[in-house]
């Protein structure tokens, strides 16, 4: 089997030799997603072992489970790494306007990592999500974690802003259905058009949900 596409490892990395640890499990965990993702694209969640995984991406599964609990969460390295891009600021959410507001605020600003739409990490996120789009199973493990990833965003909103629970409740909710709107919406005119933008996308949307 041809081995998929590997890209390179950021090169903001620790130098060194604690540096170079950490270039080659992240190169493992590259490859290890990858591979997961070639696989399914290919085969399916559930036409695909772990084993299959492992062969492909010349690891043992000892390996493969160093690194991911699950097939599923292989192939959703990338997405979970989109939401560690929107996490990233919210410890710098501006406590002067409204908590959906501050939040809509991070995440367009989040979202500037993904204007240039040919860039790897735009093609990454775009992958995992048309995979995501026709896998159940892949969708099914989103839905998992969103309950605990929304709680914790609940939780750090709560902190910085001295409103009614109800009012720091829906400004999540509807935050992060404003967003998912917009990405999967980006998803589908990617099909179409190669330059369609995210971050315009998710300023459209935002614009929408207000009217």
């Amino acid at each position: 089997m041809t081995r998929p596409e590997v890209f390179s490892v950021s090169p903001d990395l620790p130098a060194g030799p604690l540096g170079l640890r950490e270039r080659r499990r992240e190169q493992t965990n590259v490859e290890i997603s990858e591979t997961a993702l070639t696989l399914f694209e290919h085969k399916g969640v559930e036409g695909t072992t772990v084993g299959e995984i492992s062969q492909a991406a010349g690891v043992s599964q000892r390996t493969f489970f160093r690194y991911f609990a699950t097939k599923e969460e292989a192939a959703l390295r990338d997405h979970w790494a989109f939401e560690a891009v929107l996490a990233g600021g919210l410890d710098q959410l501006d406590s002067e306007v409204s908590p959906r507001l501050a939040l809509e605020r991070a995440f367009a600003a989040a979202l500037t990592m993904y204007q240039d739409s040919s860039s790897i990490a735009c093609r990454r996120l775009l992958r995992v999500n048309r995979l995501i789009k026709k896998e159940p199973a892949l969708r099914a493990e989103l839905a998992r974690e969103s309950v605990r990833r929304t709680a914790a965003l609940v939780e750090v909103v709560s902190k910085r802003f001295d409103c009614p629970d109800l009012q720091i409740r829906l400004a999540v909710d509807v935050s992060i259905a404003v967003l998912r709107a917009a990405l999967e919406t980006w998803v589908d005119q990617s099909s179409i058009d190669e330059t369609a933008s995210l971050p315009e996308i998710y300023s459209s949307a935002r614009g929408l949900a207000k009217a």
